[in-house]
């Protein structure tokens, strides 16, 4: 696809209507869930977007969300169906480059009754029909089965046998190297050679609202998706044990007074809600400037988002 603004609007436009059409027909029904919270996931490693709420009776801090899981899995607690979610969200100190923006158009989606494996089978379907609909080639083989690689058999296949650092146990071994390694010799090879790559089996110390992996109690149920060496995909099977997230929640929270970052109220109420029950089902969040991106053959989220906050702020 060419350069322009035509072009930009058409790929937006048809990207969105493909979504709908393959989660309509499939039969989930689309949540319009805030974007302002009063209080958030706690999560070390993200940063929000905080203001002040005015009202007549007083104020009260609100946050743009990272992300609409609070909402949406409130509503499974109430309304056990396959819902999604197709909309904006936030993340503040965002590094600036190609892959990254401050203000994003997310896709995150929730599958009653499925675990990640299931969810991954749907998502091979799902960017397989929007590359279809789009009409792309991107010299990309869309056709089931996709590669997939363990988080171990990653660092085995892509980190070099002879570095000196090299980290022997990744699902343990919890430190800059992790992610150092994983950017560097993993991320890129990922997708890379012609076929779509899922990731799994992540560590558990990275993934607190995640399911363990009950066959490896190191690992959750959770997964990456790549395509040319960009991470479109993040999802897990749900925990849905009220009392181990609450106790992740305040591992979180810790981790986050440690590193000495700016602290959040957390979201209590998602606790409430899943200690009344929410059925098994498995989630997953979609960059889909980051698909966009992809499917239009670009490099940088600049070209595919109308208004990129580096040329606002």
């Amino acid at each position: 696809m060419k350069n322009g603004l035509r072009q930009t609007l058409t790929l937006r436009q048809q990207t969105s209507a493909a979504i709908r059409k393959f989660l309509g027909g499939r039969g989930y029904l689309e949540a319009d869930v805030p974007v302002l919270a009063p209080a958030l996931i706690p999560e070390s490693y993200l940063e929000a977007f905080e203001t002040t709420l005015h009202k007549e009776d007083g104020s009260a801090k609100a946050y743009l969300t990272a992300s609409p899981e609070a909402f949406l899995k409130r509503l499974l607690t109430k309304f056990p169906h396959n819902l999604f979610y197709l909309g904006k969200a936030f993340r503040n100190s965002e590094p600036t480059g190609k892959m990254h923006n401050h203000e994003f158009t997310i896709l995150e989606w929730y599958s009653v009754g499925t675990d990640y494996r299931g969810l991954m089978k749907e998502i091979e379907q799902m960017v397989g029909f929007i590359a279809k609909e789009l009409s792309v080639d991107i010299g990309v083989d869309f056709a089931p089965p996709w590669e997939y690689l363990t988080l171990e058999e990653a660092f085995q296949k892509y980190v070099p046998s002879a570095l000196p650092e090299r980290l022997d146990r990744p699902l343990l071994e919890p430190s800059e190297l992790f992610e150092k390694h994983y950017v560097q010799y993993i991320e890129p090879k990922l997708g890379a050679q012609g076929k779509p790559t899922f990731v799994t089996d992540f560590p558990v110390w990275q993934s607190p609202l995640a399911k363990v992996n009950p066959d490896n109690p190191q690992a959750a149920e959770r997964f990456e998706l790549y395509i040319k060496g960009v991470e479109l995909v993040n999802g897990w099977t749900e925990l849905t044990d009220a009392a181990k997230q609450k106790e992740n929640f305040e591992n979180e929270i810790g981790f986050r007074k440690v590193m000495g970052k700016k602290e959040y109220l957390p979201d209590w109420d998602f606790i409430k809600a899943l200690e009344k029950g929410m059925p098994t089902c498995s989630g997953a969040a979609m960059g889909v400037d980051r698909l966009m991106m992809v499917l239009g053959g670009y490099q940088s989220l600049k070209d595919v988002i109308l208004f990129p906050t580096s040329s606002l702020f």
